[in-house]
């Protein structure tokens, strides 16, 4: 694999591309643990889940978030990523049924796959069913779907009716597709087709039934949906903010409560978002009573987790992995000795007076990254090159703690 375009990510600050997300989730055995058991256990049981994950800034979330698309699309999982960007509207079902649909990815295809599921889903209809309906108008399809599927009725069997009767005559979905999405189509175009239900009145109940008919495919096992960036929720306005975060009580009662099956929801945020009484969730007590902890202690059935800080074992692991990526990527070689340097060296900037590493993943990366790439470009002393690079944010340079323990017993000759 070439690891430069991740080494260009984090270089400019920005989110790693998916398949780099294994090699960054490091320190976080717990989360990763987490994220694989509820995976399984959603496969394995078509109920659903809502987890939720809060870190401050560059604590790795949306990493995090990556690493569970990677696992949940080995496991033949749909999954949906919705950032600040969708949540504009989300508070009205509609809109939020058409943002999960409109970011819909399966894992193999590069494009949204509605298209290609409906289309599946079609055509094992018409080799089912064709000699019997090949010659039944939009109505009598419904009809037949709900008696001989078991299709529920609303909204879902108003779409599949139209598509399948499009699809076996050779006609364009492509205004049913549009609406799910979340293109602009009047109503008027949609009710030519036999739809009477609208994502609107319906989206819930639409949700439900499109899982089970994603389901019934035999491939597809389940949905991840990923809710990124929510605690930029605060700086919306006060009524929106207040809708929204009733939105989310209504995913929290329909999700986890056996209503809706086979999704899987992380939430991702910061605790600051979590206890803001003023624009936060605690300032929602309908959303904030369902979601904190009565004991305060994080067990691995808890519904928020909460992401620490690195340990220094875990620094020293940083270092190991990406030094190693490193000289894949750019064919260099930085040796023992000096990746024990960097090491140590990492270890005391990043540490506080307690020996506590007290400073975001994501800052101790990429300054490591500008270590490698001067070591790269002046392949000189390795301690020149450290004291050229500034550490931001450094706690412990001043606590005089020896972190030599950190590294005793190693071959020197490693």
């Amino acid at each position: 694999m070439d690891y430069r375009p991740m080494f260009d990510a984090i270089r400019a600050g920005v989110a790693i591309p998916e398949e780099y997300a294994f090699n960054m989730i490091i320190g976080r055995d717990n989360e990763k643990k987490l994220i694989e058991n509820d995976i399984d256990y959603i496969s394995q049981t078509n109920m659903s889940k809502i987890r939720i994950f809060m870190g401050d800034y560059g604590y790795g979330k949306t990493t995090l978030a990556k690493y569970a698309i990677s696992v949940a699309s080995q496991k033949a999982f749909l999954y949906s990523l919705l950032t600040e960007k969708d949540y504009k509207g989300i508070y009205k079902q509609d809109e939020f049924f058409k943002t999960i649909m409109r970011n819909l990815k399966f894992a193999g295809f590069e494009d949204n796959p509605l298209e290609f599921i409906m289309n599946t889903w079609a055509e094992k209809m018409e080799e089912k069913h064709g000699e019997n309906i090949k010659e039944f108008n939009i109505e009598q399809i419904r009809k037949h779907l709900k008696n001989e599927e078991k299709l529920s009725g609303g909204f879902l069997i108003d779409i599949c009716a139209a598509y399948l009767h499009n699809f076996i005559n050779k006609k364009s979905n492509s205004h049913l597709l549009a609406y799910l999405y979340g293109d602009k189509i009047e109503k008027r175009e949609l009710r030519q087709y036999g739809i009477t239900h609208f994502l609107e009145d319906d989206g819930w109940n639409f949700l439900d039934n499109f899982m089970s008919l994603m389901r019934s495919l035999g491939v597809i096992q389940g949905l991840l949906l990923v809710m990124d960036e929510l605690e930029n929720l605060r700086q919306c306005r006060s009524d929106i903010r207040g809708k929204t975060y009733n939105h989310l009580r209504d995913i929290f009662d329909k999700l986890p409560g056996g209503e809706i099956k086979g999704i899987y929801s992380i939430w991702l945020g910061t605790m600051d978002w979590l206890e803001d009484a003023s624009k936060g969730i605690k300032s929602y007590s309908a959303l904030y009573d369902r979601i904190k902890s009565e004991t305060q202690v994080q067990t691995s059935e808890s519904i928020v987790i909460e992401m620490g800080y690195l340990k220094q074992n875990d620094v020293k692991e940083v270092v190991d992995k990406f030094v190693s990526l490193y000289e894949e990527a750019y064919s260099t070689n930085v040796g023992s000795e000096k990746l024990k340097q960097i090491q140590k060296h990492a270890v005391s900037k990043f540490s506080d007076s307690q020996g506590e590493i007290s400073i975001a993943p994501r800052r101790i990366i990429k300054w490591l990254v500008e270590v490698l790439d001067r070591l790269k470009d002046s392949p000189g002393a390795i301690d020149d090159v450290l004291e050229q690079v500034p550490v931001a944010l450094t706690t412990g340079e001043e606590s005089g703690a020896n972190y030599d323990d950190l590294f005793d017993g190693e071959d020197e000759n490693e």
